[in-house]
């Protein structure tokens, strides 16, 4: 690690607005942020003149390293966090499910032996507990060793991932005391389950979206909301996908400690991608929704209706994604590749197509992100004792395309195209993104931020 390290000349960015200024490091965090090419010393310069320097990006809602079904996902620790880190993401959380016959912290130590020594970038775990009754001693211990995020799920019983809601609701007033979130995936299953499937073409993945409408979603949220009021417990909705269901969300903040997110593939593509060869490739759940809805969510986002934007990163390879018959597309694996994609995406949608500051990109990347994971200010911030995790970016760089992942998967971003330059990325004051290249793609510089004792 360099001992000191002055990054001079930019134009350092919260999420309240921007001044000219430059950041001094040391020991990986930062010690000044002013006016300080004078006391830069025997400081090494990352010279940002002309550039903009913006706290760490945050990535809460990522998949690698695991198995779900019978398909192995395509990314690894190491893969899924070089594609972050080189887009300018310095801490991403993944998820420790619970396996059969698995306790929780046996979850979490098989999560942390597969990213040991592979992390590009920082990274967390959230908890999925899936055996009833839950061991709450054992919680209890792993909130106090830090783990402060769990998820649940409202669907997906095959799975072995479902709980009802008189579950989700004894975790939620067993969590609440304890100061720690719960994370919840909103698909109403009885609301699924009462879906006709009569006529529904199983050889068309555009069915997909008749089979999961909109209102699974949003009846899901409204009684997730509702426990959220009753047991005081604060809840975040992963992926919102509907004008509906963000509508409850934004209607309860003022009642309760309730946020949500989105994701860039409910943004900018709609259910047309599901249609004709290849739509297959797109299925991810919740659906992709209308281009009438697709358009009404962007235009949410564009006025500051979502806490936060993150992928829902879950790539599978090419080979298992095609692996159907075509007889039946509930065969194929739901989830798409987004890592690499997320900082250029919400680029070009909020600064370039919606002339957003981008303290607003400072605030749904960074800011937002490590507040709901009990972060900040020590990362998603450029205040005196954070974390050194900086990005240098240059908004008007040459038009490249967007790459979502490393790993051999169908990238449904493959056809797009940014000007966000990612100059220089900063891991706790070192150095890991150089002129734009992984510095040293052989020396994995992340670290887990929790471990067990």
């Amino acid at each position: 690690m360099t001992a000191r390290l002055l990054v001079r000349g930019g134009t350092v960015w919260d999420e309240h607005g921007a001044q000219r200024l430059d950041v001094l490091v040391e020991g990986g965090r930062i010690a000044a942020v002013g006016r300080l090419a004078g006391e830069a010393g025997d400081a090494e310069v990352v010279d940002a003149s002309g550039l903009d320097v913006l706290p760490g990006f945050v990535d809460v809602h990522v998949h690698v390293a695991d198995r779900i079904g019978r398909f192995e996902l395509a990314d690894d620790f190491a893969s899924g966090s070089a594609i972050a880190v080189a887009s300018g993401i310095t801490t991403f959380f993944t998820f420790a499910t619970q396996r059969p016959g698995e306790t929780m912290t046996e979850a979490v130590r098989r999560v942390l032996e597969r990213a040991e020594g592979r992390l590009h970038c920082d990274a967390g775990l959230h908890l999925t507990s899936t055996q009833w009754p839950l061991d709450w001693a054992e919680i209890e211990r792993l909130v106090a060793g830090g783990y402060r995020t769990f998820k649940l799920y409202t669907t997906y019983r095959q799975a072995g991932l479902f709980s009802d809601w008189a579950q989700i609701e004894e975790v939620m007033r067993r969590l609440a005391p304890l100061g720690t979130r719960l994370l919840l995936h909103a698909e109403d299953d009885d609301a699924l389950a009462a879906v006709d499937p009569a006529g529904v073409d199983l050889r068309d993945p555009h069915a997909h979206t008749r089979l999961r409408p909109e209102r699974v979603e949003v009846e899901a949220i409204r009684r997730a909301v509702e426990l959220a009021e009753r047991t005081g417990c604060p809840l975040h909705v992963v992926h919102v996908s509907t004008v509906d269901g963000a509508g409850l969300v934004g209607a309860a903040r003022g009642r309760t400690a309730v946020t949500c997110e989105t994701g860039p593939h409910y943004l900018l593509l709609s259910d047309d991608a599901l249609r004709g060869p290849g739509g297959h490739r797109f299925l991810c759940t919740p659906p992709l929704r209308a281009e009438a809805t697709r358009a009404r969510h962007e235009a949410l986002a564009a006025g500051g209706a979502f806490d936060l934007f993150a992928t829902d990163h879950c790539a599978f390879r090419r080979t298992d994604k095609d692996d159907w018959d075509g007889s039946d597309f509930r065969a194929v694996p739901n989830g798409l590749p987004g890592l690499g994609a997320l900082v250029p995406l919400a680029f070009e949608l909020l600064v370039k197509r919606h002339g957003r500051p981008l303290s607003e990109f400072v605030r749904v990347l960074a800011a937002n992100p490590a507040r709901l994971l009990g972060l900040f200010p020590r990362k998603g911030a450029i205040v005196p004792g954070a974390d050194a995790d900086l990005v240098v970016l240059d908004p008007r760089g040459p038009s490249r395309p967007v790459r979502s992942t490393l790993a051999d998967a169908h990238d449904p971003w493959s056809a797009r195209t940014t000007t966000l330059a990612i100059r220089h990325v900063l891991l706790r004051g070192e150095v890991v993104v150089r002129h734009g290249v992984l510095a040293s793609p052989a020396t994995p510089r992340g670290r887990a931020l929790t471990s067990l004792s």
